[in-house]
């Protein structure tokens, strides 16, 4: 589940490209869309090209997440109370092997992702609050369904940002909290060695 998770975390933490008229839930959903859709045309419809020249792939994908993913916002939110102890140096650190493990780690991965076994719901019903919640169906190879969640909030007028996922009731926000409290505990609460921990991590789950 965590391979998958972070196979489609890779894919579509793009989905936090901007967006006009934020205020309209339906546009959260309309993204989805037309992200899912870009990631078709600029990587799986590219793949016998991406496959033989990795370096390309990671930068490909680097051209479409680095500018639309808030990093720092990432790295505040699974630090957490932990954050506010850190030096600017380290939070520049667990951003830059977050990113860099992502897309060294699952770039591969990704390519074979099908969009066509991802469907994105209608927009159910909103809670009140910030967030848009647009719901996904995955199919996995043996035909069985994924229940995703992606929630996007609106960083500014004009820009959503995906600010947590979760998948079959499994909230990865919160779990990684978790994991890297648990990691900051294992290592004496030195943020460098915890960091360090969280890098192995990230690279281990790709080859689960």
């Amino acid at each position: 589940m965590r391979k998958l998770f972070f196979g489609l975390l890779s894919v579509l933490m793009v989905l936090s490209s901007a967006v006009f008229a934020a205020t309209n839930p339906e546009g959260a959903r309309s993204e989805v869309l037309r992200v899912v859709n870009d990631f078709k045309t600029k990587i799986v419809d590219q793949r016998e090209e991406l496959s033989a020249d990795p370096q390309k792939l990671r930068s490909t994908m680097q051209e479409i997440i680095s500018p639309v993913v808030d990093f720092d916002d990432l790295a505040k939110k699974v630090m957490g109370k932990y954050y506010r102890r850190a030096t600017a140096q380290q939070i520049s650190d667990f951003v830059e092997v977050t990113e860099g493990t992502l897309l060294r780690t699952y770039s591969a991965a990704v390519i074979d992702f099908d969009p066509e076994r991802l469907t994105v719901l209608p927009l159910a019903r909103q809670k009140p609050g910030k967030e848009v919640r647009v719901d996904a169906k995955f199919q996995l190879s043996d035909g069985s369904p994924v229940d995703i969640a992606f929630y996007m909030e609106p960083k500014s007028e004009d820009d959503w940002v995906l600010s947590n996922v979760v998948i079959n009731n499994i909230n990865f926000g919160l779990t990684f909290r978790k994991q890297f409290g648990v990691m900051m505990q294992q290592n004496g609460n030195d943020i460098d060695q915890a960091i360090a921990a969280w890098q192995a991590s990230l690279a281990s789950s790709g080859e689960e």
